[in-house]
Formats: C-alpha cells, structure tokens, sequence
C-alpha cells in the first residue's frame, strides 16, 4: 500500500471530488425506498442497480461504517488498519451484532477470487482505490460502485456515504445522519463559544522522513471549523500529495502562530516520544500547555470520518480542546 493509505496517511488525502450523480428510475426516487432501478455514475461510467441489495461486499478501507450505519450487514469488509474485530472499530461494532463477515486486505491489491466466492450483489469499492481493469473485473462479478472521479483513495465523507446511501435504497436515511452530525458539531460551537476562531492544526503523532505531516484546510477539518475553529492556510507551501510535510527543523516557524496543535496519538507512549523530540518541545504550544493527544480510538474515529465515527469525534474531543483553550 502507499504512504497514503497507511494509518498516518489519512490526514493529508483532502480531496475534491464532486457528488455522484445518481438518478432512480422510479418517480419519487427509487433511492429514498421505494422500488426501482437506480443508477450511479462514477468514475468508470455507471452502474445499475435493479433493486436493494441483500449481499454486500465492503472492499475498501472505510465503507463498513456507511453500510453499518444503515443497518446494512456486509458480508465481507477490509482491514485498514488498527486489527479490530472483523475490520469493525468499537463505534460500529454494536451495528454488527452477531455476524461474523469476512475481513479481506489490499495489500495486494483486491482481492477479486475471494470477492467472487462470496458472490455478492453489490461491491462497495468507493475507497478501494480501484483502476480501470479492476473495475472490470469486480463489475463482472456484481454491481459495483468504485471511487466518483480522480480521488482513488478518500473521496469526502459526505460523497461516499451519500452515494452508499443511493446503492443501499436509503438515501433519505443517510442524508438524515449526515445532517445529525453536521448539528452535532454545530452545537458544540454553540456550547463552547470560547472556541470561535481559535487557530488550530491537526497532525500527525510521529514524523515521517524527517518531516512532521500537517492536514490542509480541506473537507478533513470541516469538523473543526464546524466547532467554531480556524483551519491556517498558511502550511500551503508544504504541500506534498495533498498534505503538509514540515520539516522538523521548522516547525516552530510553521506551526506557533497556532493556538491549538491537535496530535493524532494512540497511546501514552506516543504522546512521551512526541514530546521528547526537541522539535516538538520547542513549539509554543508545548510551552504553553496548548497541545491535544488523543486516543487510539478518537485518532482512528477522525481518521475514518464516517457517519459511525464521527458522532464519537463530536463527544470527545471537544472537553480535551476545551481544557487546552482554557473553559
């Protein structure tokens, strides 16, 4: 797998791929329940869909928590990272009740022989990041939805859930989720005034070729402007393959005009070697007490962004950003 499908790589990978077109063939809409044909256009032209799917293949890194989220049960899902479960982190796992699906891997790739035996009828490959030729081959095995456009790995949040939405025949029902956990964040910035546009940087726990990886303004900080926050645009210099890679010999420079620096830690040992990096201990947010560890779990909920993940994100995040804002 690249770099950017790793666990790390998830918070430069912004993306700007349009809303799928989708369209039901039934009036009304076939994909907010009804009956009908539905089809969906994406990157490799369209797919059909002749009714709502009863075995569903989640083939990429993060589509479980979609399906999960609307009660779809998928029959396989993929790891990506973290070797929870049935690739089903602890905020999904509950959706997944006593089925036992089977967990594939791209780490060579799909896996098309294991997909085919499964004998799906729809392959949800959005974040896959699937090529022309494997398109062919997983839509010669069931209806398949890969990536919308040039994105083949992380697509927005919104984009893939809505279009899972469409597949699934529950459009109106995830359009409902999406806009519950636009509200969620909408309410923190109303119960933490103290957050309205406070600077503040997500990255990365640990550095990466002499280099500390910053997330762009982008749909991956939404959620932090969604709280009141403000995303600086002034890492864009260090852009490499959509995200910010500092050197550590200038973080201080790139990084103290920030009021808060959120780092995406998974344990407690993370946090102690990310703070004895004399970088890192040089910056103003460490003299100051304004730096954020997470969790493993609220870095993988913020890594996923999903409609499963992000209700977590909402409710605890913020009491750890408002301890380092000061109220």
């Amino acid at each position: 797998m690249q770099t950017q499908c790793t666990r790390r790589g998830f918070l430069g990978v912004a993306g700007t791929a349009g809303l799928l077109l989708a369209t039901g063939c039934t009036p009304g809409g076939a994909a907010g329940g009804q009956s009908g044909e539905v089809n969906i256009a994406h990157a490799f032209g369209k797919t059909t869909l002749p009714g709502p799917p009863q075995r569903v293949v989640s083939a990429g890194f993060t589509e479980q928590d979609d399906l999960l989220a609307l009660g779809v049960i998928p029959i396989a899902t993929t790891e990506w990272f973290g070797n929870e479960p049935f690739a089903v982190w602890p905020w999904a796992r509950a959706r997944l009740g006593n089925a036992q699906p089977q967990v594939l891997t791209l780490a060579d790739g799909l896996q098309i022989d294991r997909i085919a035996a499964l004998k799906p009828d729809l392959i949800v490959a959005t974040n896959a990041g699937v090529d022309a030729d494997t398109y062919d081959k997983l839509a010669a095995i069931a209806p398949t939805l890969p990536q919308s456009g040039r994105d083949a790995f992380f697509a927005p949040w919104k984009d893939q859930a809505g279009t899972i939405g469409i597949a699934t025949y529950q459009q109106d029902a995830m359009r409902s989720l999406i806009s519950g956990i636009d509200d969620k964040f909408a309410a923190v910035a109303t119960d933490k005034p103290q957050f309205k546009d406070k600077s503040v940087v997500l990255l990365a726990a640990t550095p990466w070729q002499g280099t500390m990886t910053a997330t762009l303004p982008g749909w991956r900080t939404d959620f932090l402007t969604q709280m009141g926050f403000a995303v600086p645009d002034n890492l864009s210099s260090y852009e490499d393959d959509g995200r910010a890679r500092i050197p550590l010999a200038e973080l201080s420079s790139a990084l103290d005009d920030a009021d808060l620096l959120i780092w995406t830690t998974e344990s407690d040992a993370e946090q102690a070697a990310l703070l004895a990096d004399p970088s890192v201990a040089a910056l103003r947010a460490t003299r100051h007490n304004r730096n954020v560890f997470t969790t493993r779990e609220l870095a993988a909920a913020i890594a996923f962004s999903s409609p499963l993940s992000l209700p977590l994100v909402a409710d605890q995040l913020p009491p750890l950003l408002a301890r380092a804002v000061g109220g």
